[in-house]
């Protein structure tokens, strides 16, 4: 496989981490607002901060796919060929 788009090759490889970095900082974030609230509304504000960082991690990782989706699609429709019925391009001796 050429290596046409690299960064964006980078970007879809590391998708994991990128990710788990997402949400991380959303849990974080959310457990310090939760812990600052206290009492019986901090453990409900740190169970919807739970809630959120998953669907967090489950967003990015589905753009995330999406682009890798779009990648492959781009690479195997440069190499594919004719359909059956079509007559493909002429080609001319040099």
């Amino acid at each position: 496989m050429d290596d046409r788009y690299p960064h964006i090759r980078f970007v879809t490889d590391a998708a994991h981490v990128i990710a788990g970095s997402v949400a991380a900082l959303v849990f974080f974030g959310g457990t310090m607002r939760s812990c600052h609230i206290g009492g019986l509304r901090g453990v409900g504000a740190f169970g919807v901060t739970v809630g959120v960082a998953a669907i967090a991690y489950v967003i990015v990782m589905v753009k995330l796919e999406v682009l890798r989706l779009l990648l492959d699609i781009e690479g195997h429709g440069r190499h594919a060929q004719p359909a059956h019925g079509t007559t493909p391009p002429p080609t001319f001796p040099t």
